[in-house]
This record gives structure tokens, C-alpha cells and sequence, in this order.
């Protein structure tokens, strides 16, 4: 609750599969109150509509007029900059699913208005606020495992997507859409910058991805200086389900999870494992957005925030490049913080002030 009392309220801007879970999340979130939803689709508002009793609304404009706190972004990703953007601009908290944009140049643009406007702003990498993941930080972070020197993971979505949807200019593509969550996960646990990596990848099931210069598969190395580095995998054809699993390798120990730990060979086919991302993460997406309405609250820093954002798609771009070019090893420059502009109104407790008035 805020110090007045008052519920933060909140406004979903894209009623798919993930907006339908952010909002679900935003009503049952204490001090966090749903206002509306919006979404250009009528079918969607109206499933909103049935679902929360909201204010349904197909325009923008119109929905930013509302007397919002914070707009919570999981419209379609070519639209999220735009939709970032517009919510900086009326001065309202940001919550926006990844990335922020298909290129580096358009995504610091957007951002830098972020900065400017001196508004909250959260990027959805849910692994953070996963508890399996806080855990495994944890643990690093008290040296029982020495020091860290290989992160391992992967990820395996059985859904490659509908394939009107491929493109890399609609979703950003393997590395944008799903790698960037382990770039993400490993700067995280390391508690490292990644100074070059390599990436690979290859369209092995879902042969018209490999036409739009996609992948259903990707494996990249990243390098962390000269004593430590992240090994990822991505696939997209995982037929017996959402699958995970993470280890970080130290000095005097092992932290993972998702792992079998006995001499078993075990086969997973169809139907055995877990359904969906939302099944693994569903934890985590509620406690991500608990931390969104928190900061709103309190002041206190987003996580993760604006650099977050950016450093996680520069890998991304620059593993992309790599992919594209072979595989060849790339470095990745490090990337100056963005900075307010001169004049620009930055002052966290004034904007509590006027959110609250």
C-alpha cells in the first residue's frame, strides 16, 4: 500500500497469453488495484471485460488518459517501444515485456526518454525473481562454492510459435526472443559483464525459420574476461514439454537445478514433462510484478532495470551477428549508462508525490 493508503492502480496494455497473466497477477497483488486493459482486438477486451471487470479500451491515447499509476506492456513486440514510449511520456511507472526494441539504436532512444522522464521502469526478465534462481544467487554470492567460473544452461520451448508470427522483424528471432532471458540469467549469477562471445545455431525442425535467417536451436558461449564463462542452449521443438535447467560451476563446488543428480538414463517423451513457460515461471511472473507495485510504493530501485534492458539485447544483437557470420567470436563493447538529459525532472520523490496526489 502507499503511504496515503491508496492502491496502485494499474493498466495492461495487450490481453494475449501474457498480458492475461500479468493482469491476473496485477489484480491479486495487495496495495494493486487493475483499472483497465487495452488492446485493439475486441474479442480480447471483452475476455477482459468477463475476466476482472475493467475499463476496456481500444485506443492508447485513451487509455494513458486514465487516472493510471503504472501501465504493465505485453503488446506484440514491434509495438513495445512505441508503447513505452507513450507511457513515459504521460509520466506513468513501466512494467514492458522484452525486448524494448529490434536494434540497439531505437531501444536507447526510447530509453533515454525513459530516463528523462524519471518514471519506474521494470524489464520482464522473470529468472530474477524466480526463487530457484534467487537461491542459486545466494549461494554464489556467500563464496561456499568459490568463485564462480562456468555458468551451463538451457531452455527447450515446445512452441516455436505460429508461424505467421516468424520473422525477425516481428518478434526478433531466437536470440532476441528466447536466449536473451540466459544472457540476462548469467550477468545475474556471475555478477559479471560479458566481454565477448560466439554463437551458433541452425534450423533443425521448423525448416521456414532457417528462410527468414532463424533458428529453432542456438548454443553461444559467452566470455566474462580470461576466468570465467556461460555456456547456453535454446531449442523450440521440445515436444515433451517446457523444459529448464542451470548449473554454475566454482572453484570448490557446483550450485544447479533442473538436473538429475543420480547414474539414472532418463527418457522424457511427449505429454511427460511440464506444459509451458507459465507453469515453470508462474511464481515468478507473480513475484515480479509484487516487486513492480513495490518500487511504485516505496522508491525503491526497479530490478531489472534500464541497463538491464539494454546490456541483455546488445548480447543478444551482437550473438545474432555472431550466428549470422558462422560463428565467429565477437567482442562485445561495454555500453555507457544512459544519463538524463539536462533539465529533465528525475526526482524519484516528486514523482511519488504527484503519483499519489
Amino acid at each position: 500500500m502507499s503511504p496515503l493508503g491508496e492502491r496502485v492502480r494499474l493498466g495492461v496494455i495487450g490481453f494475449g497469453k501474457l498480458g492475461s497473466i500479468h493482469a491476473a497477477n496485477v489484480a491479486a497483488t495487495p496495495g494493486a488495484e487493475l483499472i483497465a486493459v487495452c488492446d485493439p482486438n475486441p474479442v480480447a477486451l471483452a475476455r477482459a471485460v468477463d475476466r476482472h471487470g475493467v475499463v476496456a479500451v481500444p485506443n492508447l491515447d485513451d487509455f494513458l488518459a486514465l487516472p493510471l499509476d503504472g501501465v504493465v506492456i505485453a503488446s506484440s513486440t514491434p509495438l513495445h517501444a512505441e508503447h513505452i514510449r507513450a507511457a513515459a511520456l504521460a509520466g506513468k511507472a513501466i512494467f514492458t515485456e522484452k525486448p524494448v526494441g529490434l536494434n540497439l539504436a531505437s531501444t536507447d532512444e526510447v530509453l533515454q526518454q525513459v530516463v528523462d522522464a524519471g518514471v519506474p521502469f521494470q524489464i520482464g526478465f522473470q529468472r530474477r525473481w524466480d526463487e530457484r534462481y534467487q537461491q542459486a544467487k545466494a549461494v554464489i554470492d556467500s563464496g561456499e562454492i568459490g568463485d564462480p567460473v562456468l555458468f551451463k544452461c538451457h531452455g527447450r520451448d515446445p512452441d516455436a510459435s505460429d508461424p505467421a508470427n516468424w520473422g525477425l522483424d516481428r518478434n526478433g528471432g531466437l536470440f532476441l526472443n528466447c536466449a536473451i532471458h540466459d544472457y540476462d540469467a548469467a550477468r545475474f549469477l556471475m555478477g559479471r559483464e560479458v566481454e565477448r562471445l560466439c554463437a551458433t545455431g541452425a534450423a533443425l525442425v521448423h525448416k521456414g525459420l532457417g528462410d527468414l535467417g532463424d533458428a529453432d536451436t542456438c548454443a553461444t558461449s559467452l566470455f566474462f574476461g580470461g576466468d570465467a564463462m556461460a555456456l547456453t542452449e535454446w531449442s523450440r521443438y521440445a515436444c515433451y514439454g517446457y523444459d529448464i535447467a542451470m548449473e554454475v560451476v566454482g572453484t570448490r563446488g557446483i550450485v544447479q537445478f533442473g538436473q538429475q543428480r543420480d547414474w539414472m538414463v532418463i527418457i522424457r517423451r511427449s505429454a511427460d514433462g511440464v506444459g509451458s513457460v507459465f507453469d515453470v515461471f508462474g511464481d515468478a511472473y507473480r513475484r515480479s510484478m509484487e516487486g513492480f507495485v513495490d518500487a511504485i510504493v516505496t522508491g525503491a530501485p526497479t530490478r531489472p532495470g534500464v541497463q538491464d534492458a539494454r546490456i541483455a539485447l546488445h548480447l543478444a544483437l551482437t550473438a545474432r551477428q555472431s550466428f549470422e557470420a558462422g560463428g565467429n567470436t565477437l567482442q562485445v563493447e561495454p555500453l555507457v549508462p544512459l544519463q538524463p538529459a539536462a533539465g529533465s525532472d528525475t526526482n524519484a520523490e516528486r514523482w511519488s508525490r504527484q503519483l499519489f496526489a
